[in-house]
């Protein structure tokens, strides 16, 4: 019975201790309390602190007034070097007056303190070096009086020393950062929830224009199924046949000139009162055949055609003997025939062209497309921006669990009290 009891008290020993559990919110409260102990003690050697700088201005003080009050152990010097010693002796007081004025400490405050201390050193070094030229020509006339200055404000740096070293202790520097900490990672949640709220309206933005974007596509699968668009198609394969039903007639004139052009070209530069019909039948052979009413271009061919059988144009046999074949094509009845061709040709297209146009789906597959691409445009930025606030929260979180971790080992290692920080 007895190795029982003693098994289940050992049992008991060995248990790990609970985290104690602390909210955010009340965290600030439950380290002033837990760390009051140790701030009572570093505020009464503050005061004690304080105590004695306040005392050591009080002297510097008495001794400053000796020092302004005290009068030369040899009253026959030129007065010149009187009026000298004077202009130094006030600079000097006046600059310890001042450095004194601002050792009157009523603020107690930890914080403000140690702000205070940073600002001595400035204190200190300026006025060291502001009153090195005064304070060594007074020692020429007041020794002993401004030795006694020089002492107290030694004294000052030491007593600064010490207050430091009370407010920069371990522990205090400890509970400080674990408080700082505290407030950061406060500022971190705060801006965790204003994140979520950003990133919750970023998706939600993002799922309206993708379903935008699905409306569209719909409207589109529906348009293509109506009896418009099935009008449209059956317009544009009817233009394609047409053209496809042209095209031979076309190509052998366009091939016809391809070979005539070098001939044509050389005839160009004879010929000049045919030039710029010759230039502009090489340019765009169809349209200038459509507008030459008169046929000007078998009057131009049969030129050629002579000026060729009679090499004036010096182009080598072969080419010659092909344009000459070429050219002998070109008659009035077959140009009559093939603008024929291509004045109904046009009329038929322009037609064609007309009900399209006038059915209106071009204007909508371009008010389709352009709605389109606005719409994957703000998927591109919504995605973006999702994707950057998602980031963002990943980083955030790990901030914020990463702080909530420093702060239970913190409070683990200063108080050796196990918690758990519940945000």
């Amino acid at each position: 019975m007895l190795k029982f009891l003693k098994k289940i008290f050992q049992n008991e020993e060995q248990q790990p201790k609970k985290a104690v559990e602390i909210s955010l919110q009340g965290m600030e409260e439950w380290l002033d309390e837990k760390s009051k102990p140790l701030m009572d003690d570093v505020r009464q050697q503050i005061e004690e602190a304080l105590m004695k700088i306040n005392d050591e201005a009080q002297r510097a003080r008495i001794n400053v007034e000796v020092l302004e009050n005290s009068k030369l152990q040899n009253p026959n010097i030129p007065f010149k070097a009187k009026q000298y010693m004077e202009g130094n002796r006030k600079a000097y007081i006046r600059a310890v007056n001042s450095f004194l004025g601002h050792m009157e400490i009523n603020n107690k405050d930890y914080f403000y303190l140690v702000d205070f201390c940073k600002l001595f050193d400035g204190l200190i070094d300026g006025l060291n070096k502001g009153t090195f030229r005064s304070y060594t020509i007074l020692q020429e006339f007041f020794a002993n009086e401004t030795s006694k200055i020089a002492h107290n404000l030694r004294n000052f740096d030491g007593l600064f020393k010490e207050l430091k070293s009370v407010l920069n202790g371990k522990e205090m520097v400890a509970v400080n950062k674990t408080r700082e900490k505290i407030q950061n990672l406060k500022a971190k949640t705060k801006q965790r929830i204003n994140l979520d709220v950003d990133l919750k309206n970023a998706e939600a933005d993002l799922k309206l224009v993708n379903e935008e974007k699905d409306s569209i596509m719909a409207e589109i699968e529906k348009f293509n199924k109506s009896d418009e668009h099935n009008n449209f198609l059956k317009l544009n394969e009817a233009r394609k046949s047409k053209a496809a039903a042209f095209y031979n007639d076309e190509s052998q004139i366009l091939q016809s000139f391809s070979v005539l052009e070098r001939a044509l070209r050389k005839y160009s530069h004879v010929a000049f009162e045919h030039e710029e019909t010759v230039l502009d039948y090489l340019k765009h052979p169809i349209e200038t055949l459509a507008n030459d009413k008169n046929f000007v271009i078998l009057d131009i061919l049969k030129n050629l055609e002579g000026m060729l059988q009679e090499n004036r144009l010096q182009i080598d046999n072969k080419k010659k003997e092909k344009s000459i074949e070429e050219a002998k094509k070109f008659t009035k009845e077959f140009l009559g025939q093939f603008l024929k061709k291509y004045f109904s040709f046009k009329a038929e297209m322009d037609e064609i062209d007309n009900k399209i146009k006038s059915s209106g789906v071009p204007e909508k597959f371009r008010n389709f497309n352009k709605r389109l691409e606005d719409t994957n445009i703000k998927i591109e930025k919504n995605n973006g921006e999702a994707e950057k606030l998602r980031n963002d929260a990943v980083k955030l979180q790990n901030s914020v669990e990463n702080l909530k971790n420093q702060i239970e080992s913190d409070v683990n290692h200063i108080f050796n009290e196990e918690i758990m920080v519940v945000i």
